[in-house]
């Protein structure tokens, strides 16, 4: 009888440990959901494809997988519009039910999102997207910056422009939307408060197929002013760049521009249009440091092609991401602690060591870089650089 009683006790013997153990096993192995968005078609579809590109080749560095629990990654299409970007957000949170939001290339999807995803309480690392009232007048404990701000490294181009280049006069022309508007901002503040005067603005829109019209703007200003800036991105880009030499402008009227319109992914359809335009940039593809040699080693073997500033953008997005679930043990659940956690990360990024300031912004190098052909290759090189720029950043 004792031994009968004995064996009917087993099955309850054997569950014991696992009633005490079980409910916290099970959230050691529930997946963290990390949504992502990005457009894959129009304008900014090679910055999309090169941003995620680099955000899961940190994932796939780490397994998928911080401390016990695996990593899900869902990806949705935003087609660069915010109406479609709201959309895709409500999706991830309410259906997929993501614990992290990231990715996002263009600034306006990034203002459509942001009172949804904070009123739902989902961290929101942005990969790519400058709005820069996200990290200062609207700046949430739910919204961070991996990439840079609006404006940030627009105003050492600025400095440099005026103190380096010797400039006093320029002429600005951009793509005329949210992100274009900052960026000019920035370039212009500091190029102004160092004595610098902007002559004329010329605002083409996004997708503009043939810039002539704006380039016949352009063409009186030369030898009137010093130099000509311009933002534009992916096939903007490559559209403006070789029009622009087509035009016979390159030679007469310098380029300074923020790095997007000579981008590394852009370059082999620019070929010698873009040989020796200058930029400014959160990243450069020939900085001389071990882990940007061991980053582009990687990627080039991954995707068969040169990083960019949106690869290297996408791929600190997930590093901030993946070392503050690395602090929390993988409790993101906690949301004040990985929070807590995120403001706090600091790392060595393939751009330099790079860092949170109080709005939640990244702080990092900017670089001055001028499109070279060495042996035979187009790249950016390194010219100059500025350490520690904050999204505030003013010249000493």
């Amino acid at each position: 009888m004792k031994n009968r009683l004995s064996f009917l006790a087993m099955p309850f013997l054997m569950l014991f440990p696992l009633l005490i153990a079980g409910p916290r096993e099970a959230q050691a192995a529930e997946p963290i959901k990390i949504g992502f968005m990005a457009p894959y078609v129009g304008t900014s579809a090679s910055f999309g494809r090169d941003l995620r590109d680099g955000f899961k080749m940190c994932l796939d560095e780490y397994g998928y997988k911080v401390a016990g629990r695996p990593i899900v990654f869902i990806d949705e299409e935003s087609e660069g519009k915010p109406e479609v970007g709201l959309v895709k957000a409500r999706k991830l949170v309410e259906k997929d039910q993501i614990h992290i939001l990231s990715g996002v290339i263009n600034s306006a999807v990034a203002y459509a999102i942001k009172d949804y995803v904070v009123e739902k309480k989902i961290p929101f690392v942005i990969s790519n997207a400058g709005a820069r009232q996200l990290t200062q007048e609207q700046k949430s404990p739910y919204v961070f910056r991996a990439s840079f701000a609006n404006g940030q490294q627009d105003r050492v181009g600025g400095w440099y422009t005026y103190a380096k280049m010797g400039a006093r006069k320029v002429v600005m022309i951009g793509a005329d939307y949210a992100a274009g508007h900052e960026k000019g901002d920035g370039f212009a503040k500091v190029f102004k408060y160092m004595g610098g005067e902007v002559v004329d603005e010329i605002w083409p829109s996004l997708g503009t197929a043939d810039f002539a019209p704006y380039l016949a703007k352009l063409a009186p200003y030369a030898g009137k002013v010093d130099r000509v800036w311009a933002f534009f991105t992916s096939s903007d880009g490559v559209r403006f760049v070789n029009q622009y030499a087509e035009y016979g402008l390159k030679d007469k009227l310098k380029l300074i521009c923020e790095e997007g319109v000579v981008d590394e992914g852009d370059l082999p359809a620019q070929g010698e249009n873009a040989v020796g335009i200058e930029s400014y940039t959160n990243y450069c593809f020939s900085y001389d440091s071990a882990e940007n040699k061991r980053f582009i080693k990687a990627y080039q073997k991954k995707y068969n092609q040169d990083p960019g500033p949106a690869s290297e953008s996408g791929y600190d997005s997930a590093k901030f991401i993946i070392k503050a679930l690395e602090a929390v043990k993988g409790k993101i659940e906690d949301k004040d602690a990985f929070l807590k956690a995120l403001r706090g990360i600091k790392f060595e990024a393939p751009r330099g060591p790079v860092r949170f300031d109080e709005g939640q912004n990244v702080v990092f190098s900017t670089f001055i870089q001028r499109v070279e052909k060495m042996a035979g290759k187009i790249n950016n090189y390194a010219v100059y650089v500025v350490p520690d720029v904050g999204q505030f950043w003013m010249p000493k």
